[in-house]
């Protein structure tokens, strides 16, 4: 199933029989759910629901919403004029032009820039109608924003298949070059050990060196960590490849990144071999690269 990706983008105008809308999503990477609304005063009443439709869709993100409503049905609103905030607003103003000697009579229409004056508003039918009108609107809008998430989780998949597909060999070349390992230690410890060998009983030189070989190796050895490396490229594989589209697989696919990266960085501290060690410095770096994917993953 396909993934979706965090990052998005929708834009609605449309008109009905009530009104006319102009609406936009924005939606980029976030730990969790973000939601902004920004709605006009006058329509602060559409919050609370927009706010569940819209987590309802989206699971993870910041997303910026933003609408604006003109209304062209007359049937729905009523327009109230607090006459004695008018005279007071004009009456001042018009004090104010004359003591800085303005002769221009005061315009009227000054007035409407007090948007406490003259409002609009809205009683509960009206609001339920309005409510309704703008479901499907909504509905649209989210739908635009979620095809553009999953067109962009598509390509995410595709580099994350690959990148796991890097760490898999990465990982076979080290199980592979990790048998040298012990024969590494055991040339290490004789060139440092030889001339104290042949001051002692050659039987028990032998043996002790290959107790001590043996300490080392157990202390060296990486199989738990390549096949813990082996486990979570298979988790993750699973993930991105039977998660449904509304699945918020991103939070999983970070923390096995991280489990990753603390396998390798184990890997590197008990390891000496310069190849080895080279193949640990690849496999970081894809670590990394995957990272940066899996956090813009919902």
């Amino acid at each position: 199933m396909p993934l979706q990706s965090m990052t998005g983008y929708a834009r609605i105008l449309t008109t009905s029989k009530l009104a006319q809308y102009q609406l936009e999503l924005r939606s980029v990477n976030s730990k969790n759910l973000n939601l902004n609304i920004r709605l006009p005063r006058l329509y602060a009443f559409l919050e609370a629901e927009i706010h569940k439709i819209l987590s309802q869709v989206i699971k993870r993100g910041k997303v910026d919403f933003s609408i604006n409503i003109k209304i062209i049905s007359d049937e729905l609103s009523s327009i109230d004029i607090n006459e004695e905030m008018a005279k007071d607003f004009y009456n001042s103003l018009d004090e104010l032009r004359k003591s800085i000697g303005i002769s221009e009579p005061l315009p009227f229409d000054v007035i409407l820039t007090n948007q406490d004056i003259v409002t609009q508003s809205f009683n509960e039918n009206s609001e339920k109608m309005i409510l309704e009108d703008l479901r499907p609107v909504l509905i649209d809008a989210l739908e635009q924003l979620k095809q553009m998430r999953l067109e962009e989780g598509k390509n995410l998949e595709l580099e994350l298949l690959d990148y796991l597909d890097q760490i898999k060999r990465i990982n076979e070349q080290i199980q592979e070059e990790a048998q040298g390992l012990k024969q590494y230690y055991r040339e290490r410890m004789k060139e440092n050990l030889e001339e104290f060998l042949l001051e002692i009983d050659k039987n028990y030189a032998e043996e002790r060196l290959e107790y001590e070989l043996a300490l080392l190796a157990e202390k060296a050895d990486i199989n738990e960590e390549i096949d813990r490396i082996k486990s979570h490229c298979s988790q993750m594989l699973n993930l991105v490849q039977t998660s449904d589209e509304n699945d918020t697989v991103g939070t999983k696919l970070v923390f096995y990144c991280q489990e990753l990266g603390r396998e390798f960085n184990t890997i590197g501290s008990k390891n000496k071999l310069k190849s080895i060690s080279n193949h640990v410095i690849n496999a970081k770096s894809i670590v990394n690269s995957i990272k940066e994917q899996v956090y813009n993953i919902q």
